[in-house]
């Protein structure tokens, strides 16, 4: 039996991210010496061995929003792409035009889904309620149910003759074939996993560590081994094992992590392997040749992967735990792939970092805290949020709530509180759901229901007084109104516990405008109810509000005003990404007629809302030179950007002064002596350095020089040290290592006179004009400039070092 071995790399003092040779090699990066096969220096990178296959490349990414559990391709003209999902829905694309389509119809989580050639616009599924079910792919309805397991059933494949098997947690394993449904004995424990080879004849796996072929008599025969996922292309069958092998036809590859999916098919003739990897990572490996390459991209366990052809090019299609679906192709030389304008998921801009830091924030604060990720349209504040998502799901509840989406649907309060509803029936099992429905109907029985309750006596009455109107009676004739008045009384009484469930539980937004309506108080009862719902949630609630910047004034007024009136108080934090001045041109729009008589100098009416909302703003950083070349450079699928000579001993170099630092000066003065390229590299460890406890608390004490600058107020000291820690991490991702005394001018600016901020950014040297008598300033900021608080920051900035600060 033949071995292969993938090899792990450690790069010492070097890269978070291998060059795509590499990973096109099948070199996987680890982040510990004592995990790798291979130890190198980033100068050695050049010497390790090349591709030995074509590369493949995402070209497609779709965010599903909930755990992919499988995938298929059924092969149409043109193909769709098919997934399972834990949200019991089964999801088609046209891998050709955008747009989605649903089959529900299973009462429990999708976990396997299966297409064939031989059963045209069909797709078979099966999951948690134990059905297996055919769904048209051009018709509707909860698709046909063509058998039941007595317990759950994990795996389904399809093949020829209409041939389906499946196998569950009732140690069986089912074939179908046109109505006629066989049981196949074998295995002591739950089916894990089924295939059809040639496609035909059974194979299946199972936790009791058997693998089993059934011939045409159901008679099996195998051999033991612990098997995670199988698959099966004509006479070869491809088994990944739980001690992280993949098998194929005497073959043995051994993985890093434990595979968790696996497809194979013939590409070039040649027999080659799809592995889905619990650490994310899908590997294809051609077992004739040995070649093997790596596809990385998903942010957690790879549960689906399949094979298909579009545009007659061989295509992996592949899902994952993080919710999303990609596909996977060979770039075309004389063709450019079109870039989706979907959030990214892979950091290629350095941007989970600063994902990673307001998380940090959000963690250390115990009440309801608001932060504005303020960026242009096309910035990346959505790509931002997506990391925040993966970040913050494991300590709280998010709440993904798009406000473009939700506009006009109905009340602000009732978007918000149905998406936190939808978050919090999501920590649940489909008994704890059904429980929540009716401790909510009962909370909100007990505060509003009185009108209600009487109701539902009166129709009680009503149609027990319909029943005893008709009940003496005789003969035939009087028999049939018995029955007749009986229905009517029943259906008066439902309809009457509709509506009132509809009015209880506010499922529509007709319903919530009704109880607005009716209601004497009705935003005080909205707020108790946000406080109940936020007390069910397991863990703390953070909303996170995208496209804000697309919507309407008024709309972006409502919400946000429903969030400072009626959700703050209750605990959740909210983090809202949008373009700032939309916001503040929605306000300034709303209450024009105030702006003359509230607005303070330097800082216009927008900005007043801005600060009584937020107590963090976080500026989505700009990209730099070199950044935007790399970033190019993976949008075309290109191969690296070269890199300056001597690149990679400077890396290392101010890798060791970083580590040396120990406060922020120090970290700012290493970035200082490093060239962009470097500097980029290097970002993410500078901003680690500066947030360690012992650095954070040397910034702070050396920011207390500034405090004359500041307001008389602790609130304007804390919003201070607060946004300056922020402006700072925003200018290390950049790249960028302005000098603490300026940056910290520019946030007193920032912060007492926002207005005047914005003018610098565009005109810095109008700097040189503060405390001057002249008419070269505009008549609205004349004030300001002329105001002897401003003196003592604008000594400490020069038109250069206010580009550096703002990050332009």
């Amino acid at each position: 039996m033949a071995s292969q071995w993938e090899t792990r790399l450690f790069v010492d003092g070097a890269t978070e991210r291998l060059p795509d040779a590499l990973i096109d090699a099948g070199y996987v990066l680890v982040a510990a010496p004592g995990d790798a096969d291979q130890v190198i220096t980033p100068d050695a990178i050049t010497g390790l061995a090349q591709p030995a296959m074509a590369p493949f490349r995402e070209q497609q990414l779709i965010q599903v929003g909930t755990p992919v559990t499988s995938v298929a391709v059924a092969e149409e003209a043109p193909p769709l792409l098919v997934a399972g999902c834990e949200d019991s829905v089964v999801r088609a694309w046209n891998l050709g035009e955008p747009g989605e389509r649903e089959f529900r119809g299973h009462a429990g989580p999708v976990w396997s889904v299966a297409a064939s050639r031989y059963s045209p616009g069909q797709v078979f599924s099966c999951g948690q309620d134990g059905t297996v079910r055919a769904w048209s792919l051009y018709g509707t309805g909860d698709g046909v149910v063509l058998y039941q397991h007595n317990g759950i059933a994990n795996a389904v494949a399809a093949g020829r003759g209409s041939t389906v098997v499946s196998g569950g947690d009732d140690n069986a394993v089912f074939r179908w074939t046109n109505g006629d449904v066989r049981e196949l004995r074998g295995h002591t424990d739950f089916v894990t996993g089924v295939a059809l080879t040639d496609e035909i004849t059974p194979v299946s796996i199972s936790t009791d560590g058997q693998w089993l072929i059934w011939d045409k008599h159901d008679r099996p025969r195998g051999a033991l081994i612990q098997a995670t996922c199988v698959a099966a292309h004509g006479s070869t069958t491809a088994l990944g094992t739980a001690d992280n092998e993949v098998h194929v036809d005497g073959s043995v590859l051994r993985l890093s992590a434990e595979p968790r999916s696996i497809a194979v098919t013939k590409v070039d003739d040649v027999t080659t392997v799809a592995i889905g990897g619990a650490d994310g990572l899908i590997r294809l490996w051609q077992p004739e040749t040995g070649a093997l390459s790596n596809l990385p991209g998903h942010a957690g366990p790879v549960r689906g992967v399949a094979f298909g052809t579009v545009d007659e090019r061989p295509v992996v299609v592949s899902g994952g735990e993080d919710g999303t679906v990609r596909v996977w192709a060979r770039p075309m030389t004389d063709h450019v792939d079109w870039a989706a304008d979907a959030p990214a998921t892979q950091d290629w801009l350095q941007r989970r970092p600063l994902a990673d830091l307001i998380a940090q924030q959000l963690r250390q604060v115990d009440s309801s805290f608001l932060v504005h990720l303020d960026g242009p349209w096309g910035s990346g504040k959505s790509t931002i949020l997506g990391f925040l998502r993966a970040e913050l799901d494991r300590d709280f509840t998010t709440v993904p709530f798009d406000a473009w989406r939700e506009a006009g649907v109905g009340p602000s309060w009732w978007a918000l509180l149905t998406a936190m509803r939808t978050a919090v029936r999501g920590q649940r099992g489909f008994l704890g759901r059904i429980w929540l429905r009716i401790s909510e109907s009962v909370a909100r029985l007990r505060r509003v229901g009185a009108p209600i309750v009487f109701a539902f006596i009166l129709l009680l009455a009503l149609g027990g007084g319909v029943w005893l109107f008709v009940s003496d009676v005789k003969g035939i004739a009087e028999v049939a109104k018995t029955v007749t008045g009986a229905i009517a009384g029943v259906g008066t009484i439902w309809a009457g516990l509709l509506v009132a469930s509809r009015f209880l539980l506010w499922d529509s937004a007709r319903g919530a405008r009704l109880f607005e309506q009716s209601n004497t108080n009705p935003m005080l009862e909205v707020n108790r109810h946000f406080g109940w719902l936020a007390r069910k949630a397991k863990r703390p609630v953070v909303f996170l509000v995208d496209d804000l910047d697309r919507c309407k004034e008024s709309t972006v007024v409502e919400l946000l005003d429903t969030v400072q009136t009626l959700v703050r108080d209750t605990g959740p934090h909210f983090i809202v990404a949008a373009d700032g001045a939309w916001i503040r041109a929605s306000y300034e729009q709303a209450y024009e007629r105030f702006a003359t008589a509230v607005a303070e100098p330097g800082r216009p009416l927008g900005y007043l809302f801005l600060d009584k909302f937020f107590q963090l703003r976080v500026q989505v950083p700009a990209i730099d030179s070199p950044r935007r070349e790399d970033y190019l450079s993976h949008l075309l699928r290109s191969s690296e950007v070269a890199q300056p000579r001597g690149a990679a001993a400077e890396e290392s170099r101010v890798r060791a002064q970083l580590d040396s630092s120990a406060t922020e000066e120090q970290v700012v003065d290493a970035l200082s002596t490093a060239s962009p390229v470097v500097r980029g590299r290097v970002a993410a460890e500078a901003l680690r350095k500066m947030t360690t406890p012992g650095a954070v608390a040397a910034t702070e004490h050396s920011l207390q020089r500034y405090a004359g600058m500041l307001p008389p107020n602790p609130r304007a000291m804390k919003r201070f040290i607060n946004t300056y820690s922020m402006a700072r991490a925003v200018r290390t991702l950049e790249g960028n290592p302005v000098p603490v005394q300026a940056l910290a001018a520019w946030t007193v600016i920032e912060i007492r006179w926002p207005g005047l901020a914005d003018h610098l950014r565009a005109h810095p040297e109008a700097i040189e004009l503060v405390d001057a008598a002249t008419d070269e300033v505009p008549e609205a900021l004349r004030q300001v400039f002329a105001d002897p608080a401003l003196v003592g920051p604008a000594a400490l900035l020069t038109p250069e070092l206010i580009r550096q600060s703002c990050g332009s």
